[in-house]
């Protein structure tokens, strides 16, 4: 009597411990992995960034933050590095915001092939405000019928990069008027939540718009339109191929970080710095790991867009440093 019930009380034991195994490992096995997973890591990309005449200053500082984030490698080059095929050593090239003519002016007929090969051959571009309006095939500048210059307004073997099968039209004056203030927070609404850009993103998103483009695909255009002003209902995002390789535009800024000084950049003291409930950031993560054709695994989409701790440096700048692109 005594030894069956030793051994039932055993057999007790030792199920209830089989039955709370089983269902530690079953939560293990179905919670999202962190942030940090690898499947989420982008340290195989090398990303080359356009740190020559025209650029936006600011831009490289929060650009240089967001993909430490994403722990990509960055690396500032300039035009005559792309005109002597410095892009062969890289997988993502990123434009930023700044002064458009003169990245024609130091990129040149030369640059310009070299950035086109690098992309037909399986290299991402994304570009941003002004980074933006150079790569479409054509660009008009809505606030001065002599800018840019006559001579750069040519069809054919043009100046423009000729990524983007379509017409980038700014600044939008029904966002935020020229020269003052300039700038303006607007919303943006996602028309196409399936996109691996787009995807786990929330909607609308909330973007700082300097003077950037709408982007205006040609009718017979393959191109995917990502998201659209609220207020005016034209492009503000889109994504296409160009031979093998990929593009992404943004027209806004939604790289900097409004409320937050990771991006290692502070408002100028004498503008109240706009709050944004969201970070944009998980947004050009997206843009990055689509761009260098890295699958995202369906577990992660959720860890993609939620996670946003890292520690940076913030840097001051001078009060000059602090004013946004004259022209886009």
């Amino acid at each position: 009597m005594t030894r069956s019930y030793l051994v039932k009380g055993a057999i007790a034991v030792i199920l209830s411990v089989l039955i709370i195994s089983v269902g530690v490992l079953f939560l293990l096995g179905v919670q999202e992995p962190p942030a940090e997973d690898t499947d989420l890591s982008l340290s195989n990309v090398d990303v080359a960034y356009y740190n020559g005449e025209g650029a936006w200053g600011t831009d490289e500082i929060v650009l240089s933050n967001m993909t430490e984030w994403m722990g990509c490698s960055f690396t500032t080059v300039r035009g005559q590095d792309i005109q002597g095929g410095c892009l062969d050593d890289y997988d993502l090239l990123m434009w930023p915001g700044g002064h458009y003519p003169a990245y024609w002016d130091e990129v040149g007929l030369e640059g310009k092939a070299e950035i086109q090969e690098f992309v037909s051959g399986g290299g991402g571009y994304l570009g941003i405000c002004a980074g933006a309006y150079y790569a479409a095939d054509y660009m008009v500048w809505m606030d001065d019928d002599v800018y840019p210059p006559p001579e750069y307004k040519v069809e054919g073997d043009e100046l423009n990069l000729d990524l983007f099968p379509g017409v980038a039209y700014g600044p939008i004056f029904e966002i935020a008027d020229r020269p003052e203030p300039g700038w303006a927070m607007t919303e943006i609404n996602l028309v196409e939540q399936n996109h691996p850009i787009t995807k786990s993103m929330p909607n609308p998103m909330t973007m700082l718009y300097a003077g950037g483009p709408y982007l205006e695909p040609y009718d017979d255009a393959s191109v995917s339109i990502l998201g659209e002003y609220d207020v005016t209902g034209t492009s503000a995002m889109v994504a296409c191929e160009y031979g093998e390789g990929r593009v992404f535009l943004i027209g806004p800024h939604g790289e900097i970080e409004e409320g937050c000084d990771r991006d290692g950049w502070e408002f100028p003291p004498d503008i109240p710095e706009p709050d944004d409930v969201e970070s944009d950031w998980p947004l050009y993560r997206n843009a990055v790991r689509w761009l260098c054709k890295i699958d995202v695994p369906s577990s992660s989409t959720t860890a993609l867009a939620g996670s946003s701790e890292m520690q940076v440096t913030t840097t001051f700048l001078s009060r000059q440093s602090y004013s946004f692109p004259e022209k886009f």
